[in-house]
Parts: C-alpha cells; structure tokens; sequence
C-alpha cells in the first residue's frame, strides 16, 4: 500500500456510530410547564469502521483484542427524557428549568436548577448513554476528533418531526467532551469552549493517541436541549419519534505526510 492510499484511508479513518435518538418527557423543571409526556421509539445504535486499521466494540472494552469493524447496540424499548443542557462551565453538568408558559418554552428566569454529572442525568432520565471503545491493529494512531455529527438519512431511519432539531449530543472521552447538534452539523460546545455558540466550533482533539492493544473508551449521551424553539409544552404533540445520528470520528496515522 503506497504512501498516498494509506494517507486517503487514514484521513477518513472512521468509525460511525448510528446512536438512536431517544424519547422526551417534561420534568418537574423543565422547559415544559406541565407533566405531560411524549415517548418514542428507539433504535438500532450501531458504530462502524471504514480503517484499515481501527476496531470498535459496543461497551466499555474489546476493541483491542477484536477485529471487528461494526458494533451494534440494539434498542427496542421506548425512553422518556426531561429536556436539559450542558452547563457553560469548567465542570461537566446538567441544568434544566422551566418554560414560560405552555406557549413559550422560553426559560424562566429564576428557574435553573443543576442536575449533575453526565451518570446523574442518565440516571434521572434527561440523558440516555451509550459507550463505545475504539483501538487499532498494526499500527497507532493520534489525534482522535469527531468528524461529524449528522442526522441520519438512511432509509425508515429519517423523521420530520420537531424534536429532531432539539437533539443534542454529548460526546465524553477521557478528560475532553464535546456537544454536537446533529441537525445543524456543529460542535456547538466543548471542555475548551464553553459558551454554546450556534455558528459552531472546529472539532478538538478528544484522544491523543490510540494505541494498538489499548481500548479507548468514547461515552455518548443523547439528549433534548430545552433552549430549543420547538420545546415547549403546547408543542408536544409535534415532538414525536426522531431520527438516528451518524457519529464520525477521525484519527490520524503517524506516517501520514
């Protein structure tokens, strides 16, 4: 394989991580301003390799002794998630709080209350995780970044409802996280960028190095931003099943020129 192949595979050296969008549910605080819920159904979450050289498994281990290319999680029951975002500041939390009125889903001032970490989201239902490992065969690999993030468009698998722009990502490996809109294609947040910005901010490095032998854990967690125009609580008819992400990483081959 010659310099120029190994480069063109190496700069797409991917995997995809198909992670099934989940339901929504208001919260005692939320952007919401009654109790009522919206539940859909989740999907297959699979991640996928286009390397020569990179492996992944579903869970937290496995890659480094594994050939795999695919991993799969396999989802059939449906999730109620309270709306909530990642708090601009150094330590990685959740906060939610709640609208203005059933036809504002503004938040209302004085109303912000943390959560806490991302397992405490998970564990009182604003977030759903799930974890993913990522190693290589044959030869290392630097500077692991999310290629992009993007609702998914493969067949039975895209929805038009309004929840899908409210779908967020949160992306956690190591010390280093980032949070994506899929509908708009952008790292709107980061551990080196805390203020959400719209415009988006160019992909930081998530892993420095992965390494043959070595399984390097990637934690995502799928979320409903409550800032989102289309949460609020007369619009929950609208909020229905929303489409899966494509999650794309990229890493770099030490030999790349």
């Amino acid at each position: 394989m010659n310099v120029k192949s190994l480069k063109k595979q190496l700069m797409a050296a991917i995997a995809m991580v198909v992670v099934a969008a989940v339901a929504l549910a208001s919260a005692t605080y939320a952007w919401f301003v009654t109790n009522n819920t919206v539940t859909a159904t989740t999907s297959t979450i699979s991640a996928q390799s286009n390397a020569a050289f990179m492996t992944i498994e579903e869970g937290t281990s496995g890659a480094s002794t594994s050939d795999a290319t695919t991993a799969t999680y396999k989802t059939t029951d449906s999730i109620a998630l309270y709306p909530a975002r990642v708090r601009a500041n150094a330590t990685l939390t959740f906060e939610t709080a709640y609208g203005t009125n059933p036809n504002d889903g503004t938040l209302k001032s004085g109303t912000l209350v943390n959560v806490g970490t991302p397992g405490e989201a998970v564990t009182k239902t604003f977030a759903k995780q799930n974890d993913f490992n990522i190693s290589t065969k044959g030869t290392n690999l630097t500077d692991m970044k999310v290629q992009s993030v993007a609702m998914s468009t493969e067949t039975n698998e895209f929805t038009n409802s309004e929840i899908n722009s409210a779908v967020r990502v949160l992306i956690v490996c190591g010390d280093n996280w980032e949070v994506w809109n899929p509908s708009t294609g952008k790292c709107i947040q980061s551990k080196t960028n805390l203020t959400t910005s719209p415009t988006g901010y160019e992909a930081s490095v998530l892993s420095g190095n992965i390494t043959t032998g070595t399984d390097t854990v990637v934690n995502t967690y799928i979320y409903y931003d409550g800032d989102d125009t289309n949460i609020f609580t007369n619009n929950l008819s609208d909020l229905t099943t929303s489409s899966n992400v494509l999650i794309t990483f990229t890493a770099t081959s030490p030999n790349q020129v």
